[in-house]
């Protein structure tokens, strides 16, 4: 049945639409009509029977016929579907169509028609096909795009943009929503870029976080312009936000890497600055009392002097190897220190028996001087854990700067205070004084003191580094205060006490003597240790606190040992991890593959100048429940023994 149209109809169609008619589901022409012929000059009814892709109307483009031929298939398939073409009125003329194709009597025949496009379409047409055209690119790109109609305060946002602040995409975004994720510190200033932005209608670039509902803060960057009315006031907004996240982390990371790298070679500079004004110390000091050995020396040689002038030119020399030898050990324990070779004898002692014979030796100096040399002490029973030549040189070299930097007259006090946990031995000098640019880098290596001592009272500016390296290795500390120049100073030591309770001098007596009282009675440990010193300081601190101990200097020995127990186990292993042949971690993983009765199951505990995680990790991966630093810290070892073999702390 053929498609038809009454007279109204017909009429209706005449002036709604540039053409009209039907077409075969071949696409051949059935019936054709519109006033867009009128333009053409040809008569619609001699293209009836034609190909209707291959008529003269569609030449303007070679890709024309091939769309029109698809649109056909498509409404021969029983689609409808709908193309903008462009179709020839004349050689001169092109008009825009938007062609529609509706299938009917079951796509056996195919109803057609098309309207003339108006610039004003075209130009909408256009921009809405850019626009979409955009949005997919942003949308790809990962960027958000805005636009806030501030006379009606409506904002319309693209998903990526609705993404980027939580809003779900059936909601409507508002201003109330943006400003409830912007981070709390950073509101006043978007607030303010979007106000100054309304009121002169320039650009604003702003950079800012957000909080996520999971706690998660991320930054964004934002763009935008205030567009203004004529009369000046705020009509919209357009703008766009995209996620800065990684970049402003990896910027972070880069200056902070910049910072340290800054840092380092300042650090590097004013070292080597340091080495050269060290090495050129070290050439003068050397030297000044090398030239008085030497001149008299010379003279004793080649001439006759009175009893007088020989005992001065003696005393002369001994001061002056004695100066000299006390800058070779200074400059020998740095260079221990550097290398990592500087070792501690440490054992109980009584630190007030150390402070006191470095006062006596001092005494005659400050007598000499003529300088008020005052000891005062709460206890005479000090128990520290220590080693007593090194704690020695700390009293010395302190005590000796301040007698060396008090002039005649002056007073120094020695004073020891004990508490419950700690021990603190300050010396007090009204002396010269350190000035407040120079006393936060006093115990540096190469410091040489106040720039205005003169050059007679200066050393190689290693005595204090190296105290501070002692102190520390013995877990203490060490401070310096002083007021500034001309006002004295005071440099105070504080070092951990042997236990925790009072070191009253009868009660500590008995408790170091007493077996009951001893923390590691019965207790029995094997020490793994190829450093001879170090085991025996390790195999000497644990028997005195009552445990029974073997001790190993190598992880070969060590296994032999267990191998042999023939079920005497031992409690606990402590073992070294830097061992030649086989280390630590080697032992620990042969000891764990022991069968039980042969201590497969011993606790161990890992003692090592290795003090990284990475060591820890591995330590405990090896089969060790512990893991401590050298030099150890007696109580810490102490309780972690206790606590590896279950053993109650006693009341």
């Amino acid at each position: 049945m053929q498609f038809t149209l009454d007279d109204q109809s017909y009429s209706i169609f005449e002036n709604v639409f540039a053409f009209f008619g039907t077409l075969s589901r071949a696409g051949f022409v059935l019936s054709l009509d519109g006033k867009v012929f009128e333009r053409t000059a040809t008569d619609p009814k001699l293209i009836i029977g034609q190909r209707f892709s291959e008529t003269v109307y569609w030449h303007s483009s070679e890709h024309i016929p091939e769309l029109l031929e698809k649109a056909i298939a498509d409404a021969a398939s029983g689609t409808r579907s709908k193309i903008l073409l462009d179709f020839r009125v004349s050689a001169g003329e092109i008009i825009n169509v938007e062609f529609y194709l509706h299938p009917l009597n079951n796509a056996q025949e195919i109803f057609f028609c098309a309207q003339e496009f108006t610039e004003r379409e075209r130009a909408i047409e256009f921009h809405k096909e850019r626009a979409e055209q955009l949005l997919f690119a942003a949308e790809n790109a990962e960027v958000g795009l805005w636009y806030w109609d501030l006379a009606n305060d409506k904002i319309y946002s693209t998903p990526k943009c609705s993404e980027f602040f939580e809003v779900p995409p059936h909601e409507i975004f508002t201003y109330k929503s943006f400003l409830n994720i912007v981070h709390p510190e950073d509101i006043e200033r978007v607030e303010d870029a979007l106000r100054e932005s309304q009121i002169s209608g320039k650009e604003y670039n702003a950079e800012y976080r957000v909080i996520y509902s999971n706690g998660n803060i991320h930054w964004i960057a934002a763009r935008g312009k205030t567009f203004l009315d004529a009369d000046g006031n705020p009509k919209n907004m357009i703008g766009l936000v995209r996620k800065v996240t990684d970049n402003k982390l990896a910027n972070e990371e880069l200056s902070k890497v910049y910072d340290r790298e800054k840092k380092a070679r300042s650090e590097a500079e004013e070292a080597n600055r340091a080495k050269d004004f060290f090495l050129a110390v070290v050439s003068h000091e050397l030297r000044s009392p090398l030239n008085a050995i030497l001149g008299w020396s010379k003279i004793l040689l080649n001439k006759t002097v009175d009893d007088a002038t020989h005992r001065n030119a003696l005393e002369t020399i001994e001061k002056s190897a004695r100066s000299q030898a006390k800058l070779i050990d200074d400059l020998v324990d740095s260079a221990r220190v550097s290398s990592g070779k500087l070792r501690l004898e440490l054992r109980p002692i009584n630190l007030y028996e150390i402070v006191k014979t470095v006062y006596f030796a001092q005494r005659p100096t400050s007598e000499e001087r003529k300088i008020n040399l005052e000891f005062t002490t709460d206890s005479e029973n000090i128990q520290v854990f220590g080693d007593s030549i090194r704690l020695q040189q700390i009293f010395t070299n302190i005590l000796s700067n301040a007698l060396k930097f008090t002039p005649q007259g002056g007073n120094i006090a020695i004073k020891v205070q004990t508490g419950k946990k700690a021990v603190e031995v300050s010396v007090k000098d009204d002396g010269q004084g350190i000035s407040a640019e120079t006393l936060p880098s006093i115990f540096q290596q190469f410091q040489q003191g106040d720039n205005k001592t003169p050059r007679s009272q200066t050393g190689l500016g290693l005595g204090l580094s190296i105290v501070k390296i002692l102190a520390e290795k013995h877990n203490g500390t060490i401070e310096a205060e002083s007021a500034g120049i001309g006002r004295g100073a005071t440099f105070t030591v504080t070092l951990p006490l042997c236990g925790s309770e009072s070191t009253a001098p009868d009660k500590t007596k008995e408790q170091t003597t007493s077996k009951e009282g001893k923390p590691l009675d019965g207790i029995n440990i094997l020490v793994v240790e190829d450093d001879m010193d170090s085991r025996e300081v390790l195999h000497l601190f644990l028997e005195q606190s009552g445990a029974n101990v073997k001790s190993a200097e190598s992880a070969f020995q060590a296994i032999t040992l267990l191998r042999e127990s023939n079920g005497d186990l031992f409690d606990v292993i402590v073992s070294d991890l830097a061992m030649p042949d086989q280390d630590g971690y080697t032992l620990l993983t042969q000891v764990r593959k022991l069968p039980e009765e042969n201590g497969g199951k011993i606790p161990a505990m890992a003692l090592s100048a290795f003090a990284s995680n990475d060591n820890k990790q591995k330590a405990i991966e090896a089969g060790f429940q512990k893991y401590h630093t050298k030099p150890f810290e007696p109580d810490g070892i102490i309780e972690d023994i206790r606590q590896l073999v279950s053993v109650k702390p006693q009341a």
